[in-house]
């Protein structure tokens, strides 16, 4: 057994002792597996600015340096220039997540090669963080348009922020009253004990705490964040105009970025990577009008040793996720512009066919799905929920059981409440949520009508078998 050991040991020296090559000096040199772009993308995904330089406002390069070894990995990771030990110590945290590299060649074999390369931090100064009272503040107009000079505000909401400008406090909303801000409203501030459930875990669920201001309809007045007990970000979402969710982000239990959501309108674009930081897949989705089904748009996708096997929407798409019931389900076929085309199959873990479906051009001509022995054929492999007669009918319903709030009419307040709500599998509702606010006893109402809705409604339909649904719905309140 020594014997072995010397052996294993000495090939290990002399592996590191191979020479180290300089950029010039090979035929080819090391590069992530990706490219550059998509490495910069993931250096961009999992930078967390540290608050207290970014506030004062950022834009420089801390410069890193390692060795690609001839297996892919790097090693030697240090600082060749940084700014401040904050964001030096970043730097390096997110450099080391990164393990998807193609080593350099020299005569067609991989060797060592040093690389260095820059990383950016880059943000304007946060001249609405208040140091002293450490808390941002944000000023309106009278139509709630924000400003950028106090003296003309007629609103402001105060929103107080630890050390790493996640929130810290109770938001504070008050209005301009000759001089004086009068208190408008307060959203309370909650730290809260909970176990965390992700696909990214490698376990079903660890202990966690969530940080977050919600009012009592669900609403979000402040980026929501929850972490592990080691202070590692678990998942993070970032609130836009009205409250409504911009961008989130789920990470694993090394930190790293495993899944990016943006929101823009109507679009979603979701961004995946494998556990070596390699890109994996980037996928758009156009809401439908009205809860009709969404577009779903296959864009790229790479293997973990960055070989892309979609481009612009033409390839061969393969992937592993939790499906609705929360099996693992691995569904694959071919796109062409996007969309699925020809023979689409999903196995489940053990491999056991789950359905297989046929399309045209995005279009699916027949399925059939198999629920434990059960067999079910299908020409529409997602029905949405829906109300019992239809939409004209479900606008009749509102329009007869929507009272408006007298406060509202009195001030002359109006405006969109956006809700959302679960359709379960046998027609009831729950889990109700006010996505984007109007205020004014505006939310209340719409909330009240659409839960007089319960039992009103047709479940949803995935592959033949009803499923619990998350619908969404617009409601108008428009002063005559």
């Amino acid at each position: 057994m020594k014997s072995i050991f010397t052996l294993l040991f000495l090939c290990s020296l002399q592996a590191f002792g191979q020479k180290i090559h300089l950029p010039h000096e090979v035929e080819k040199g090391a590069e992530p597996a990706g490219g550059v772009a998509y490495f910069n993308q993931f250096i961009d995904a999992n930078l967390q600015l540290p608050f207290q330089s970014a506030a004062k406002g950022l834009n420089k390069r801390i410069f890193i340096k390692g060795i690609v070894e001839p297996d892919g990995t790097m090693t030697n990771l240090e600082l060749v220039r940084g700014i401040d030990s904050l964001c030096d110590q970043e730097a390096l945290r997110v450099a080391k997540l990164f393990r998807a590299w193609k080593p350099a060649l020299v005569k067609g074999e991989p060797v060592r090669q040093s690389v260095s390369y820059p990383i950016q931090f880059k943000s304007p100064p946060r001249s609405n963080y208040d140091s002293t009272s450490g808390a941002v503040v944000e000023y309106y107009d009278h139509k709630y348009v924000p400003l950028k000079d106090p003296a003309k505000a007629e609103y402001r909401t105060t929103l107080p922020i630890d050390r790493n400008g996640y929130v810290a406090g109770d938001v504070k909303y008050e209005e301009k009253k000759g001089n004086n801000w009068k208190p408008v409203g307060t959203v309370a501030f909650a730290k809260n004990n909970v176990w965390f459930k992700s696909d990214y875990l490698g376990v079903d669920s660890v202990q966690a705490y969530s940080l977050s201001a919600r009012d009592k309809n669900m609403t979000s007045h402040a980026s929501e964040a929850t972490f592990q007990q080691n202070g590692r970000l678990l998942e993070y979402t970032e609130y836009g105009a009205n409250n409504k969710t911009a961008m989130q982000k789920l990470y694993d239990l090394n930190g790293m970025v495993r899944e990016m959501k943006l929101y823009s309108d109507s679009l979603k674009t979701e961004i995946r990577w494998y556990d070596n930081g390699q890109i994996r897949s980037v996928v758009e989705t156009i809401a439908g009008k009205q809860n009709e089904s969404e577009q779903i748009f296959y864009v790229n996708a790479w293997n973990t040793d960055g070989k892309q096997v979609v481009k612009d929407g033409d390839g061969y798409w393969k992937a592993t996720s939790k499906s609705h019931d929360g099996n693992w389900l691995t569904e694959e076929g071919k796109v062409i512009s996007g969309v699925k085309n020809g023979k689409w199959t999903g196995k489940l873990a053990d491999s056991t066919l789950h359905y297989t479906e046929e399309y045209e051009v995005g279009v699916l001509q027949n399925g059939t799905s198999f629920y434990n022995g059960e067999k079910k054929e299908y020409t529409q492999a997602q029905v949405n929920p829906q109300f019992k007669g239809g939409l004209n009918e479900m606008y009749r319903f509102l329009a007869s059981n929507i009272r408006y709030p007298v406060e509202a009419s009195r001030r002359g307040a109006s405006g969109r409440v956006q809700l959302s709500f679960v359709v379960c599998e046998d027609g009831s509702l729950c889990e109700y949520k006010v996505e984007k606010s109007a205020g004014s006893g505006l939310d209340e109402e719409a909330l009240r009508v659409v839960k007089k809705m319960n039992g009103s409604w047709e479940p949803g339909v995935l592959r033949g078998k009803p499923v619990r649904v998350r619908y969404n719905m617009p409601i108008n309140f428009q002063t005559m």
